[in-house]
C-alpha cells in the first residue's frame, strides 16, 4: 500500500505535466501582475488544494476506491440541492434519476463486497428455479 502524502507527491507533477501546455495556450501579459495583487488568495487557495489532495488520498487508503466514490457522489448531490434551493434552479427528471442511480448502484456495489455471501446464495437460488 502506497501511504497518503506518496500518492499526493507521485500525482502533482503529472498534473503539472498536463496543465502547463493548456497554460501557454491562454498565456496573458497581465497574469503575473494578478498574481502579485491576489497573492495572499492564491496562497490559500493552494493550501486547500492540497490539503483536498490529502484528504482524498486519506479517504481512498481507509475507505477503498468504492468508499471515495460514494462519498464523492454525495458530496455533489449535497452541492446540488443546497444549490437549487438556494438559487431556486429547476433539477431535470434526469439529473435527479442519475444521481439516484449512482448513489444506489454504488451502495450495491459496497454492500455486495461486504457481504458476498449473501449476494451468492441469491444467485444460486435463481439459477435453480421452479
Amino acid at each position: 500500500k502506497i501511504d497518503p502524502m506518496t500518492m499526493v507527491l507521485c500525482t502533482a507533477p503529472l498534473m503539472l505535466a498536463f496543465l502547463l501546455p493548456a497554460n501557454f495556450l491562454v498565456w496573458d501579459v497581465q497574469i503575473i501582475q494578478r498574481l502579485y495583487v491576489y497573492r495572499s488568495y492564491i496562497a490559500c487557495n493552494v493550501m486547500l488544494a492540497f490539503l483536498l489532495q490529502v484528504t482524498s488520498a486519506v479517504t481512498i487508503r481507509c475507505l477503498s476506491a468504492t468508499g471515495m466514490s460514494l462519498a464523492s457522489v454525495t458530496k455533489d448531490l449535497g452541492i446540488i440541492l443546497a444549490a437549487s434551493r438556494i438559487l431556486g434552479e429547476q433539477l431535470s427528471g434526469l439529473q435527479v434519476v442519475g444521481f439516484t442511480g449512482s448513489v444506489m448502484f454504488i451502495g450495491l456495489f459496497s454492500v455486495m463486497r461486504i457481504f458476498p455471501e449473501t449476494f451468492e446464495n441469491s444467485t444460486t437460488l435463481a439459477k435453480a428455479g421452479p
